[in-house]
């Protein structure tokens, strides 16, 4: 549904319509990191990724040709902001599966989880600010307040997912709105909606048949060892840091296997609640590094759903799109040093009891 909600609005023109409206009140500087802000505040509303990478990259790719940045950054940008925002939303499917699988408190697990994301945020804004350039030539075409209509289907998800509608639902109506604004007001004819619809869900469903072909082969891999995996882990004799970053590798692991971090945190939550009871780490905490490190992971992986899907969309490799993911990549460093900071904190306050 994310690829025929995409497909519609890019033909009535809604991609074309934000990106102008960015181009003529945003400075050069802030572009790439308007681009995130409104990427990571879509998705934390909606709780998916998917969505707001079919939402976010036409307009991205138009800002792209306008001149404002590289197609590449643009894309990842996106990418790097939907994560932030579905790695926060309470409503997304791998908050849910997350808690679920380890038994613990979804506010608990946000209170640690929102500490991470908004350092490697601020660091990704500051970064992105940098790198833009303002002194850019920008192509702006001039606005017409008539067509602003066409952001109607934007407007109606957004407020949608604030109120916590299904995304199936939220979706399927601003399909349906999109295609009902440019048959009315614009030169859209009705034969061409469900064209769009019909090439939508094709790009996504190859999408989805190679992301499950790839994940299933791997996951079949996985089970050959799987007894021995178990094996590992119970014999295993480590410090709680040390176990942390085995449940940070496991969910990474599994992630890397079958290419869907929920399904990857629903396959590694038994092992990492077990490794969690065993060395006194708290159940939000180790829901947090499973769902931490299985976002990290599948937005890194060239056959996950989000690179292929913007990658395809953009016509980009997924490659030149995952390399310039910043935020993932700065997320994964301020993690890790939050896993260290935090065993330095525990061995202080015991060495003080």
């Amino acid at each position: 549904f994310s690829g025929a909600f995409s497909a519609v609005t890019q033909s009535i023109g809604s991609a074309d319509t934000v990106a102008n409206l960015i181009l003529n009140f945003l400075p050069a500087r802030l572009l790439l990191p308007g681009v995130f802000l409104a990427s990571a505040f879509i998705s934390t509303a909606i709780g998916t990724s998917m969505g707001v990478v079919a939402l976010m990259v036409p307009i991205a790719v138009n800002l792209a040709k306008s001149g404002a940045f590289g197609l590449e950054i643009g894309t990842a940008t996106v990418v790097g902001g939907a994560v932030f925002g579905d790695n926060l939303s309470m409503i997304s499917d791998t908050t849910i599966a997350s808690v679920s699988s380890q038994g613990a408190s979804a506010k608990d697990k946000l209170k640690i989880n929102s500490k991470v994301a908004f350092t490697a945020g601020i660091i990704t804004l500051t970064y992105l600010a940098v790198i833009s350039s303002s002194t850019k030539i920008i192509s702006i075409s001039n606005l017409d307040y008539y067509s602003i209509i066409k952001i109607i289907p934007y407007i109606s998800l957004i407020i949608m997912g604030l109120l916590e509608v299904t995304t199936l639902v939220t979706i399927t109506v601003n399909i349906i709105i999109a295609g009902v604004l440019g048959i009315a007001f614009f030169d859209y004819a009705t034969i061409q909606f469900p064209h769009d619809v019909y090439d939508g869900f094709k790009k996504v469903n190859e999408i989805v048949i190679f992301a499950l072909f790839i994940g299933g082969l791997s996951h079949i891999m996985y089970k050959q060892g799987q007894k021995a995996l178990h094996k590992l882990i119970d014999e295993s004799n480590i410090t709680k840091t040390k176990a942390e970053f085995v449940i940070a590798g496991i969910a990474s692991m599994f992630t890397t296997l079958v290419a869907n971090n929920t399904i990857a945190i629903l396959l590694s939550g038994g092992i990492a609640k077990r490794l969690a009871q065993r060395y006194n780490i708290t159940p939000h905490r180790s829901a947090y590094l499973l769902e931490i490190f299985t976002a990290i992971t599948k937005s890194i992986l060239p056959y996950g759903s989000q690179i292929l899907l913007a990658s395809s969309i953009a016509s980009l490799s997924p490659i030149a799109v995952l390399t310039k993911v910043y935020y993932c990549f700065i997320l994964a460093a301020v993690t890790i040093g939050e896993i260290i900071i935090n065993s330095r904190k525990e061995k202080h306050c015991a060495a003080a009891t």
